[in-house]
């Protein structure tokens, strides 16, 4: 499977896709992280939110990331003075953040060999868009669950700590490395079965997101560790949180495709190959000798 997989990889130039992806990300992230705040603040408290984002954020990229990120999202709030201008910045937000998941989905479809038919009418290009913005607010939903399971992690670390005080650390960083890859694999189940233009089977799709939230739970340690110990900001000064940004999602990018790369994989291995949608078609690259007259 390994093999199969890196090669499905590899014929795609995924060092392409993941930089793209890496290179909208940075714009993106902000204008996202604004919507789920907002659509969130509906219902709760958006002061609170945003301190837990940036405490998520500050756990996930470093510090000095996390406060470029919020800098930038406070920058656009700066911008909004009165609601004709407030409704015009959140459709550019909308656009902005959505047309990140349009480079992904392309990305995707390459992967799966997989194109539009035939032109797509503004219904389908608005439906696209919808399925973005669908995925932006799941992705608030499963910020709320982690939230809930950090309340659950406190309630069980004080129960453990009077039982078992040398062991809590241990349970709780167990406990903590579980939600994410329960969370980061339920992220990526509905991006492969929802973005693109293809459907893969529920339990292949599946299988895809398990391997890819686990690869990133890993790498996400892994990377943190190893940056944070390079000293960027020696060699790029101010600029290093934002080479820190984009180093970890152009690694988080690689394993998406890598996970898009065995999913496609796994779906041959199984007799249970992705489908493309009615607007759809699967298509093949194949050399062709041309002779020069």
């Amino acid at each position: 499977m390994l093999k199969n997989t890196l090669a499905v990889l590899l014929e795609n130039d995924p060092l392409r896709m993941a930089g793209a992806t890496s290179f909208f990300t940075t714009f993106a992230l902000p204008p996202i992280i604004i919507i789920i705040i907002r659509t969130l603040g509906i219902f709760f408290n958006k002061r609170s939110l945003g301190r837990q984002i940036f405490e998520k954020l500050n756990e996930v990229i470093g510090r000095e990331s996390a406060e470029q990120v919020i800098t930038t999202i406070r920058s656009f709030r700066a911008l909004q003075h009165n609601w004709l201008i407030t409704a015009g910045s959140f459709i550019f937000l909308l656009f902005i953040a959505t047309t990140l998941f349009r480079v992904i989905k392309n990305s995707l479809n390459q992967i799966w060999d997989i194109r539009i038919a035939a032109k797509r009418n503004i219904k389908q290009r608005f439906s696209s868009r919808i399925n973005s913005i669908v995925i932006i607010l799941f992705t608030g939903i499963l910020f709320l669950g982690v939230l809930l399971a950090d309340g659950l992690q406190s309630i069980i670390g004080e129960y453990f700590i009077k039982i078992a005080p040398v062991t809590t650390y241990y349970i709780n960083a167990v406990f903590s490395q579980l939600v994410s890859i329960i969370v980061v694999t339920l992220w990526f189940f509905v991006l492969f079965m929802y973005l693109p233009d293809g459907r893969p089977a529920p339990k292949v799709a599946l299988a895809g997101a398990l391997v890819t939230g686990i690869l990133f739970t890993i790498g996400k340690l892994l990377v943190r560790m190893l940056l944070s110990q390079g000293n960027l900001g020696s060699l790029y000064g101010t600029s290093g949180a934002m080479v820190f940004l984009l180093l970890f999602v152009f690694y988080s990018s690689l394993i998406l495709y890598f996970g898009a790369a065995f999913t496609k994989a796994w779906g041959r291995h199984t007799g249970r190959p992705i489908h493309p949608l009615a607007h759809a078609a699967r298509y093949r690259i194949k050399p062709v000798n041309i002779d020069d007259d």
